[in-house]
Formats: structure tokens, C-alpha cells, sequence
């Protein structure tokens, strides 16, 4: 069974060349798959391949982290590939979190629940549009953007001169809240708490009987989404417009594999359409031949 594991850690990083190489190899010696991002506020990654691998390089080389671990279908490779990146940030906010900005306060599963059922509370989604789709908390408000980038807008829109004095946040596995929150403290938020380690670490701390979230979490790799276990969803992939599709969605007359799904139907140009539908064909016949098309690697963005 292919493990799945996802941290992060906002902390001053030094030399970050020299660090790139070095985890590059650390995880290419291992057989590791997935997303490395390094930025001068710290690291964000999602790693795939054996339990024992994982955790023999977060113990070498990442002590200290939070680690959420999910797992995949069988024969789900998640990544195809290993990628170690530099990038301005480990999460796109077009603001890099300084290690003087101020933190929201974190809570455990229980505590949670408490915020849920408070209705002085106003609790946000401050994932995608589509992420919510897949699954969310019931009565939450969500910050309805198309990318993480687009949060201030939502707060100037939504949350400017609300008279909520409370506000509890969440997200996948808790770094967009990390930015989310400091975001409103700056802007003069007073009481700001956030899901410690996110959905992920919420689902692996509760017992599917005192679960409160409801559908599947979307993921930022081949899975999709993960159930409430952190086993494989039944999600997939709009190849033309990137939409995650529920089984019954795929049942849907206006969904073609890798060339349209309901959401995108009709607005795809022809010349684009032509060249999905060419994809899928190449696809098929590297299934056919036992093989994977490279052009069947998903794209990752947002949250590892």
C-alpha cells in the first residue's frame, strides 16, 4: 500500500540550494514521490511511497514535523514523479508570512466541536470553490474563491464590519489557515482560532461516529480526495477543466474522459477539445500497452 505523508513548517530557512540537493537525494534514495517546496518562510511538502521509507526521512531530516498521513488505492502511484522546488512561498498568498506575524490560536478535534455547535461563531472554509464541493463542515461559511490568492477580497466582501466577535477557520492540513489567520490579525481581528493540522489531522483524530465533516476532503494529488478514513475517494479529475467529478457527475451524458465533464461542457474551443481528445486517445493506448502516458500526471497547486 502506497502511504501518503503531508506537512509542513513555516521557519526561517537558510541555504536553500544547498537544502534542495540535499532533500532531493535524501528522497531519491528512498524512492520517494511527490512535492518538496522551499521558500525563505519554510517548507511545504507531500511525499509518497512505504511507511518506513516516509518515516526515515522525516525523522533524518524533519524531526520536528506535524505529519498527517492518508493512503492510496492500489495501484494509485499518487505522484509519478519527485519534484523539489524554490519558490517566493510554500503556499501562493502574494504575502509572505514574516516569523514576527501573529498566529491563530489552534484547537484539537474537541475543541472544535465546540466552535461548530457555538452560534457566536462564525467558522470558514477558507479553501477553493471546488475543494468545498467535495466536502466540508455543515453551516460553515466559505471564502468561495477560485485560488488561495483571492482570500482578501473574500474578507473585504464578507467579513469587513461583521459583528462576529469570533472566528474559527480551516483548511486541508492547516498551512492556508496559517496565512488566512495572520491575514485577519493584521487587519484587526481579535479572536482567530484555526483547526490544528486541518482536515486531515481532524479526521485521524475522530471516530467515524463523532465525525462532523461531511463528503470526502480534496487533495491535491492523483487521489482526488480522501474519505473520512484517509483511504482513497471516489473522486476524479476533469482533464480539460479540472473540476473534481463525483462518480454520479461521470455518469452524466455531458462527461467525456479527459475531454469534458458537466461543468465545462460546451465551453471548450474546439482547437483545445481536439487536443484532449488526442491526450485521452494517447492515453488509451499506453493503458492498453500497460504503460502510463505522461500526459496523465496530475498538475499540483495551492496545498500539497
Amino acid at each position: 500500500m502506497t502511504c501518503v505523508a503531508t506537512f509542513y513548517r513555516f521557519h526561517p530557512l537558510g541555504e536553500i540550494g544547498a537544502m534542495r540537493a540535499a532533500i532531493e537525494r535524501a528522497c531519491s534514495q528512498r524512492a520517494l514521490r511527490g512535492t518538496v517546496l522551499l521558500a525563505p518562510e519554510g517548507i511545504n511538502a507531500t511525499l509518497a511511497g512505504s511507511r518506513r521509507e516516509l518515516a526515515d526521512l522525516i525523522d533524518g531530516h524533519f524531526p520536528d514535523a506535524d505529519v498527517k498521513w492518508s493512503t492510496a488505492a492500489p495501484g494509485n502511484p499518487v505522484f509519478h514523479r519527485l519534484k523539489v522546488r524554490e519558490r517566493a512561498e510554500i503556499v501562493s498568498f502574494g504575502r509572505p508570512l514574516p516569523p514576527s506575524a501573529p498566529k491563530a490560536r489552534h484547537v484539537n478535534a474537541v475543541e472544535w466541536h465546540k466552535l461548530l455547535a457555538d452560534p457566536d461563531v462564525l467558522v470558514v472554509d477558507v479553501r477553493n470553490d471546488y475543494e468545498s464541493d467535495v466536502g466540508t463542515f455543515r453551516g460553515v461559511t466559505r471564502a468561495a474563491t477560485a485560488h488561495f490568492r483571492e482570500f482578501p477580497e473574500f474578507v473585504d466582501r464578507e467579513l469587513a464590519g461583521d459583528p462576529h466577535p469570533s472566528i474559527a477557520m480551516f483548511c486541508t492540513g492547516g498551512i492556508r489557515c496559517e496565512k488566512a489567520s495572520a491575514y485577519l490579525l493584521e487587519q484587526g481581528f481579535e479572536d482567530i482560532r484555526q483547526l490544528d493540522g486541518g482536515i486531515l489531522k481532524y479526521l485521524a483524530e475522530t471516530q467515524s461516529g463523532e465525525c462532523a465533516f461531511e463528503g470526502e476532503c480534496f487533495v491535491f494529488d492523483q487521489r482526488v480526495s480522501v474519505t473520512r478514513d484517509l483511504g482513497q475517494g471516489t473522486y476524479a479529475l476533469c482533464r480539460a477543466c479540472g473540476w473534481p467529478l463525483s462518480p454520479e457527475a461521470r455518469q452524466s451524458p455531458r462527461y467525456a474522459q479527459g475531454t469534458s465533464c458537466p461543468a465545462c461542457h460546451g465551453r471548450i474551443d474546439p482547437e483545445r477539445r481536439a487536443g484532449f481528445e488526442e491526450r485521452a486517445y494517447q492515453e488509451r493506448l499506453a493503458a492498453a500497452r500497460g504503460e502510463r502516458h505522461v500526459g496523465a500526471e496530475f498538475v499540483e497547486e495551492g496545498e500539497c
